[in-house]
């Protein structure tokens, strides 16, 4: 028995993800695995206890707090709480799920309003930012919610259990498209550029259509070049809509179609474009 008085507290935010229903299923088996052992080690423990009276019967409610409750949202308001195999089994579980959530400690709290000395959390938001939602900050990191946590008196349950989820969520890095800064260098590496060309290729019509009204010709310069940059936004929007950060795949997955629809989109914004700068910078007639 571990007899440390030193709590230790464990927390990582998961960054990127994109599993398949039975990757999903297979990380919550191993964690019933170890809340298992957790079981074990709380049984351990409350033998120590010289003030409970029927250590049996402490043990048997014990037991029925190890099976794991764990509660998944879809899209189209599913709502199913239960075990592991209540929930994967069910006949609504959700084709798009909105997230994912387990707590070790609920059983324990919810049956007895007991706290158990080990337990972890893992929740998975599975939610993508609305194309249209101008209210996010670009150029910060993409908003998400993803994380998970192991508390405990037992550094050697809290240490394995931390190390068994890093090591299923290590391998998925954050996509380019989500990362701090990466509008911005976007903006001013393409953005900026594009919307200068815009205006060049739209300056003729301009000129010749408010001939000899200066104020019209700077105006709709000005209002064509914000709206180039307007567009980048919108497209830059989807690309992190089209690959999120965090994304539950399944059998009528459409995002091949949003990705043609996003590669034929940018192309034909940016085509030309990057063809007339070729042929700038290689001196081609």
């Amino acid at each position: 028995m571990n007899n440390n008085i030193l709590r230790i507290e464990l927390e990582k935010p998961i960054n990127s993800l994109n599993l398949e229903k039975i990757e999903l299923q297979k990380i919550m088996n191993v964690l019933q695995t170890k809340a298992t052992e957790a079981k074990v080690l709380e049984s351990t423990f409350i033998e120590t206890l010289d003030d409970l009276k029927n250590i049996d019967a402490a043990k048997e409610e014990l037991s029925k707090c190890s099976l794991l409750k764990l509660t998944i949202k879809g899209t189209k308001g599913e709502d199913l709480f239960g075990s592991i195999d209540e929930v994967f089994n069910a006949d609504i579980f959700p084709e798009k799920i909105k997230s994912v959530y387990v707590n070790s400690e609920v059983p324990y709290v919810s049956q007895f309003n007991y706290h158990p000395r080990n337990f972890f959390q893992l929740f998975i938001d599975f939610s993508k930012p609305k194309v249209f939602d101008f209210s996010i900050q670009l150029n910060d990191k993409t908003p998400n919610n993803s994380y998970f946590k192991v508390e405990g008196y037992d550094s050697t349950w809290v240490n394995g259990v931390y190390s068994e989820l890093d090591r299923f969520f290590l391998n998925k890095k954050l996509k380019f498209v989500h990362k701090v800064s990466t509008y911005d260098i976007v903006v001013w590496l393409l953005g900026m550029p594009f919307s200068f060309w815009v205006c060049f290729r739209f300056s003729n019509f301009i000129n010749n259509t408010f001939i000899n009204n200066s104020f019209l010709i700077n105006a709709v310069f000005i209002y064509l070049f914000l709206f180039s940059l307007l567009s980048i936004r919108i497209l830059f929007h989807y690309f992190r809509w089209v690959y999120p950060m965090i994304e539950f795949k399944n059998k009528n997955d459409k995002s091949i179609t949003h990705k043609t629809v996003l590669y034929s989109v940018t192309v034909g914004m940016f085509g030309r474009f990057l063809w007339d700068v070729g042929k700038w910078l290689f001196h081609i007639s």
